[in-house]
């Protein structure tokens, strides 16, 4: 990400992408669990809100730390790279694991119905 907006924006479509694609399935296909829906938007929900308040990182240095501005830069580089880099990994962590609890609230016959519409 170039920006803390383009993370935030980034981070804000996928999970609008994921509960709006949970939803879509439940209008689709009366047979899914309505509990199951709910929960699952309720987990995206958390995952987004967690994911945008960890993405306030603050790099607590100062220049005046270090001994001259280009060792500051680059402290300041690095710490934020790994910073979003583990922000990144976590939140596709748990991007997976709600598409694998979506998949799993699918009943068999709607699975069914989309692999043959899938086919055609």
């Amino acid at each position: 990400m170039a920006t803390k907006r383009q993370l935030k924006k980034a981070v804000r479509n996928t999970c609008g992408a994921l509960a709006a694609e949970i939803i879509f399935a439940r209008a689709a296909f009366p047979s899914i669990d309505r509990k199951n829906v709910h929960d699952i938007i309720v987990e995206i929900a958390g995952l987004q809100s967690d994911t945008l308040t960890k993405a306030s990182i603050a790099f607590d240095k100062a220049p005046r730390d270090y001994e001259n501005k280009a060792e500051y830069n680059k402290a300041l580089r690095t710490y934020f790279n790994t910073a979003y880099t583990n922000l990144l990994d976590s939140f596709d962590k748990a991007v997976v694991e709600i598409v694998r609890k979506m998949n799993a609230a699918l009943p068999d016959e709607v699975r069914q119905t989309i692999k043959e519409a899938a086919a055609k």
